[in-house]
């Protein structure tokens, strides 16, 4: 008996060993868009009040970092591309071993989806290999390819690939060749789960529609567990449709308009962004035609969530408090990397949309004859890098401050070169025409009698540049608090781009 125990005892050792040994090669040999997600995750997993959850729509809309700059919200994003509500139940499971959030914001974009997988088995691996190896994982795995017809876009059964997404190594088992040193030692980002979609496109045409579908499928089934794991655990959950030019592909506002009678079921918040379509432009706002915001959208959305979760459902601020210290620094590197994105851009007109990112003011300067004023799209841009959003409390609407021309004086050209200064401390926009100054919270911007030429004076001290002659804009990025200039470039509108 005592040489059985033994026996069994060392092979049960040995399994386990031989387990770990297979994960640890996994995380070496994997490619790292799901530990990129999941680790930083797992590293603050104690400190999160606010999980995001969903497919790509709430990966690319909601910032946490700017969550936290804005309202001090500790959050993270687990959105991931083609997660269907069922794949989305199970890393709420994975994720809730290591963390107990205050609230969990579930986009229901995919609520239509009948299958638990989408076909894509590489956002499926994206979405569950970064989670460790555990009993909920396995779960997960045998739960979400339960079914013996599911196969992934290149005719594979999900039953045939379970044992890769539990063994990630037997994926990746042949990739040595491709190895680097950030394979051996990743560098992790700053943006918490989020992702910035920078460009610019015409979004299709879209209708809406106030006809539902009754519930089907596995979306509905697996968002009433996630309400009721979630209400049994205490847990607060807000559904959000996030804002897109819905074309009613597959029928999907009828499904996500059902979302309302489920959530009225359970006594949780619906927002349907949908139908405030007033709330972004899409002329300026999206990334593609018919699916995902660029940052422009993002900046918005993230900003009416961080307001709402702060008032409506009492998420704290954690800002000032020495056990969120390291948030502060991890904003520094978000903040610079933002920066970057500003600097290399190549495209002259998602650069124009990245002027409108809250986290620094802006001087632009036209010159007499700038084909802006030739360009709808290039006036939409400018416009729309000086708009700032209000909440109506009462309704938790959004609504635009001088939504439709907050440049008034920039569709007056022909009496010089022109000039508008926008303080994002002070929420005001200056403008002037010819030559001029504008006072700011940081101190003031004027525009010389020399064409083109401008000082900024602030906190930080004296800055003078000037707009390069034949360029379409001349644009400065400064910090909102001191005035410091930190870029400034000029652009072209024509072919080529950026001078």
């Amino acid at each position: 008996m005592r040489r059985t125990i033994r026996v069994f005892l060392g092979c049960a050792v040995f399994l386990a060993g031989l387990a770990a040994l297979l994960a640890g090669f996994g995380r070496v040999l994997e490619y790292k868009g799901s530990r990129e997600k999941v680790v930083p995750f797992l590293e603050r997993a104690e400190q999160l009040d606010v999980l995001f959850l969903g497919d790509s729509h709430a990966y690319s809309d909601i910032y946490p970092m700017e969550l936290w700059e804005n309202y001090g919200i500790a959050s993270y994003n687990l959105a991931s591309y083609n997660l269907p509500i069922p794949a989305s139940y199970w890393v709420m499971r994975n994720a809730l071993r290591v963390c107990r959030p205050k609230v969990i914001v579930l986009d229901v974009n995919q609520v239509w989806e009948q299958a638990k997988l989408c076909d894509s088995s590489s956002d499926v691996h994206t979405g569950l290999d970064g989670f460790p190896l555990n009993r909920t994982k396995v779960e997960a795995v045998f739960d979400l390819m339960d079914d013996p017809q599911l196969t992934d876009k290149n005719g594979r059964l999900y039953r045939d690939l379970r044992a890769e997404y539990i063994f990630p190594f037997l994926k990746y088992h042949d990739r040595w060749s491709d190895l680097s040193m950030e394979d051996l030692k990743p560098e992790y980002g700053k943006e918490l789960g989020g992702e910035r979609n920078i460009g610019v496109a015409r979004p299709d045409a879209y209708e809406l529609t106030a006809a539902t579908a009754d519930e089907q499928g596995f979306g509905f089934v697996y968002l009433r567990r996630i309400l009721e794991e979630c209400r049994d655990a205490g847990i607060r959950v807000l559904l959000t449709n996030l804002p897109y030019p819905c074309r009613n592909n597959n029928d999907e506002q009828f499904y996500t308009n059902a979302v309302a009678y489920t959530a009225e079921e359970y006594g949780v918040e619906y927002i349907d962004f949908v139908y405030l379509d007033q709330f972004v432009d899409y002329s300026t706002d999206c990334y593609d035609p018919g699916s995902h915001l660029n940052p422009s959208g993002a900046w918005k959305v993230t900003d009416l969530l961080g307001q709402h979760l702060s008032e409506a459902y009492g998420v704290p601020d954690h800002r000032g408090e020495a056990a969120y210290a390291s948030w502060e620094d991890d904003y520094a590197v978000y903040r610079a990397l933002k920066l970057k994105s500003l600097r290399e851009e190549t495209d002259p007109r998602s650069f124009l949309m990245l002027l409108s990112d809250p986290s620094f003011s802006a001087v632009v300067v036209l010159p007499e004859d700038s084909a802006v004023y030739r360009d709808d799209l290039a006036m939409q841009l400018l416009q729309n890098a000086g708009r700032r959003h209000l909440m109506m409390a009462d309704a938790g609407e959004a609504v635009w401050s001088d939504y439709l021309m907050p440049l008034a004086h920039l569709g007056e050209p022909g009496r010089g070169p022109y000039m508008a200064v926008i303080d994002r401390a002070a929420g005001t926009v200056g403008e002037c025409r010819g030559h001029g100054r504008v006072r700011t919270s940081f101190g003031s911007v004027a525009l010389g009698d020399k064409p083109g030429g401008v000082r900024v004076k602030g906190r930080h001290g004296s800055f003078r540049f000037d707009a390069r002659p034949g360029e379409d804009v001349h644009a400065a990025v400064l910090d909102s608090e001191t005035g410091e200039v930190l870029y400034e470039r000029s652009v072209r509108l024509k072919k080529g781009g950026r001078k």
